[in-house]
C-alpha cells in the first residue's frame, strides 16, 4: 500500500454533493458513466490535496449503492489506497476472516493514468478499495 488514493462519497444527486463538499462544478476533471456498477463517476483532484475525490451517484434501480442511497441520500462510501500489486492484495483478504471481498474491477480512468484494476473489500463494516494502476 503506498498511499490514499482516493475517497468515495455517494450522493443522489451531483448538485447537492457539490454543495455539501464546498465544491464548484468546474472541478471536475472526469466523468464515467459505468455500466457495469450501474452508477456516473465524478473525478475531482482539489489543488495542494494528493488523494481524489470520486463522488458517485447512482443511475438507476440496479446500481450498487442504491440501498447506501436510500439509507444515507449522501455518505462517505470507501476510502481507496494505491498498491503495488492487486493480485497480492487480494491473495491476502481471501484468506482472511474479517473481509469480504465485494467486487473487482478494469477500468480505463484517463484522470488516474489510463487503465486501472480495482478490487473492493468489506473489512470491519468500512468498504476499501485497493487500486492498481497498469500503465507503465
Amino acid at each position: 500500500m503506498k498511499k490514499i488514493h482516493h475517497i468515495g462519497i455517494v450522493s443522489e444527486n451531483l448538485d447537492s454533493a457539490l454543495n455539501m463538499l464546498n465544491i464548484e462544478k468546474s472541478k471536475i476533471k472526469e466523468v464515467i458513466d459505468d455500466p457495469i456498477q450501474h452508477n456516473i463517476l465524478y473525478f475531482i483532484h482539489l489543488e495542494n490535496n494528493d488523494p481524489w475525490i470520486e463522488i458517485i451517484i447512482p443511475k438507476n434501480d440496479n446500481s450498487t449503492i442504491q440501498n447506501f442511497v436510500k439509507k444515507n441520500k449522501m455518505g462517505l462510501h470507501h476510502i481507496g489506497f494505491l498498491c503495488d500489486n492487486i493480485k497480492d492484495v487480494e491473495q491476502k483478504f481471501n484468506s482472511s476472516v474479517e473481509a469480504v471481498k465485494l467486487g473487482k474491477y478494469h477500468a480505463t480512468v484517463n484522470s488516474f493514468g489510463g487503465k486501472i484494476s480495482t478490487i473492493f473489500f468489506a473489512i470491519k463494516g468500512m468498504i476499501i478499495e485497493y487500486v492498481e494502476t497498469d500503465n507503465e
